[in-house]
């Protein structure tokens, strides 16, 4: 990837992604509107031209803001972008397509869509000089009214001002029915418990609708709670029984097992990524434990899970319900200690295994992205604050309290799944009609001043915290004492192998993804087994 730009004068920057002369004809037209043009070599035939725009936008010289410009393959990525990264992208304009993408369905900022052969350049100059009001603008990248989008629920500035203005708020929200966002503690943990809101269909963390007739399909990250609502009381009911304190605690050595071998394969002395090398790995084989996947597979799932599913269109992942439905089979045969067994045990003939292959699915997906940002999320936390680190290092009996106070100051879901009120609900005097969506702001009542005492302090020794990460309610996290044991090994690991572990690179260069999470992209470390943890700007 080369990347040619001219000296940037904002915030936001034009971005042309492709390569020859019609790229330059591209750059020169954006160039003649007064904005910063960068231009990006990235053939048009490139296998995965998507990974190209996002890996260009992961690298810490990226603009902060970008208007995305390409032709054919290119400009569909940059819409396919647009929808995942909405707080990094402006507009988009997409050139020579022969139809409109079905990308462009959910892009929420401004979009300038060309036919094959369309020479009119000066329309690229107009579009641009529209939006140029809006470019500069963080908190405004929406054609329609302004919406709050997933870099503002990461804000805490705003979500401060929300609180600060009242506990329940109706916002816009893209695509979507009127929607209603929770901002306090109080109100969130009493609504959330209301059985209202239950509805009839669960939703995605993008607040879509699941679509008719595809309640079971797959849809790559929307897969993870896009289900009908009386299925996701059925797969709860099928597999939490068998999530028990008990289960848990047995997989515990097993989990030291994996965080130790992770650990032993990366050199102490050296820069490492603990995203790719650590945090991401981690959640996936722990989950493959608890499922009994064998290790020789473990590749597989782990090539779905983290590469397979943010492809977009995502294809259908029917081979993972076909190895599941084998690995159901080979459990019945020769039952194990995992909880695929415990399920077949408990259920006999009476398993419905379509179910039990959807359940294992759910918990796949669901249960790797929040541990893995946690882990990531956490250790970025703790070597921001090296006091902090140096009282986990010290007094490892604090590993409990630090892992809930991370769950707490981290809070990976921002946001959690917003559900329909199956009826007209009073919230904090505010009448919310029948079919609405309610969304509570985790982060934000995670951070109420008015239930946490210092609530913008990181405090491992926190003793009463009530925090939110795992939901509330009947929507509680199936999973939460799993990963409650996977961070507190993780992070008692670390501690006690690794205690002059270190941040390579200040903690402003760190780059985060803020979507429906917010995630370190990459997290540069060196685990020093000895010395104190070097400070690190805030």
């Amino acid at each position: 990837m080369q990347i040619d730009e001219d000296r940037p004068t904002g915030g936001v920057d034009v971005v042309v992604f492709g390569h020859g002369p019609a790229a330059d004809r591209l750059a020169a037209a954006c160039r003649s509107t007064g904005r910063p043009v960068r231009t990006v070599t990235l053939p048009t035939e490139a296998a995965e031209p998507l990974i190209g725009i996002v890996d260009f936008l992961a690298r810490p010289e990226s603009p902060h803001r970008a208007v995305l410009v390409g032709a054919g393959p290119l400009g569909v990525a940059g819409l396919a972008v647009a929808d995942r990264h909405p707080e990094r992208v402006a507009a988009v304009v997409a050139f020579d397509l022969p139809a409109t993408p079905p990308e462009a369905e959910w892009v929420s900022c401004p979009t300038l869509l060309l036919p094959p052969a369309a020479a009119d350049l000066p329309a690229l100059g107009s579009f641009l000089d529209r939006v140029a009001g809006n470019l500069d603008d963080a908190s405004s990248c929406q054609a329609r009214p302004p919406a709050l989008t997933p870099a503002l629920l990461n804000d805490p500035e705003t979500l401060g001002q929300l609180r600060a203005a009242g506990p329940v708020h109706r916002v816009s929200l893209v695509a979507t029915t009127p929607t209603w966002v929770l901002t306090g503690h109080e109100v969130t943990t009493t609504t959330l418990a209301d059985p209202r809101l239950m509805g009839e269909l669960e939703m995605t963390a993008g607040f879509r609708l699941s679509p008719p007739g595809g309640n079971t399909d797959h849809r790559g990250e929307q897969d993870l709670v896009t289900i009908d609502a009386d299925l996701h009381a059925r797969l709860r009911r099928l597999v939490a029984p068998h999530l028990t304190p008990r289960r848990v605690d047995a997989l515990r050595p097993r989990i030291q097992r994996e965080t130790d071998r992770l650990l032993d394969a990366i050199d102490p002395g050296a820069v490492t990524n603990l995203v790719e090398s650590f945090a991401r790995p981690l959640p996936i084989v722990v989950l493959c434990e608890l499922l009994g996947v064998p290790e020789a597979d473990r590749g597989y799932v782990e090539d779905w899970l983290i590469r397979r599913m943010r492809e977009w269109p995502p294809d259908p992942h029917g081979d993972v319900d076909d190895y599941l439905g084998e690995l159901i089979a080979a459990r019945r045969a020769r039952p194990g200690d995992d909880l695929i067994s415990a399920v077949v045990r408990a259920e006999g003939a009476a398993l419905d295994e379509a179910d039990l292959v959807s359940a294992a699915r759910w918990i796949m997906v669901g249960g790797h992205r929040a541990p893995m940002a946690l882990l990531a999320n956490g250790v970025a936390a703790l070597l921001g604050e090296p006091t902090q680190w140096r009282r986990l290092v010290d007094a490892p009996g604090l590993v409990e309290t630090a892992v809930e106070e991370l769950m707490r100051y981290v809070t990976p879901f921002p946001v959690g799944l917003a559900r329909i009120a199956a009826a007209p609900i009073e919230v904090a005097g505010r009448t919310i009609a029948a079919d609405s969506l309610v969304a509570a702001s985790l982060i934000a009542a995670n951070h109420d001043p008015a239930r946490f005492t210092d609530p913008e302090a990181l405090d491992i020794g926190r003793s009463v915290n009530p925090h939110l990460s795992f939901g509330h309610g009947h929507h509680y996290c199936v999973g939460a004492a799993l990963a409650r044991a996977e961070a507190q090994v993780a992070f008692g690991t670390l501690a006690r192998r690794f205690p002059g572990m270190r941040l390579a690179v200040d903690t402003r260069d760190l780059h985060y993804r803020q979507n429906r999470m917010r995630y370190l992209l990459e997290l540069p470390i060196v685990l020093q087994p000895a010395g104190p943890p070097a400070a690190t700007a805030a």
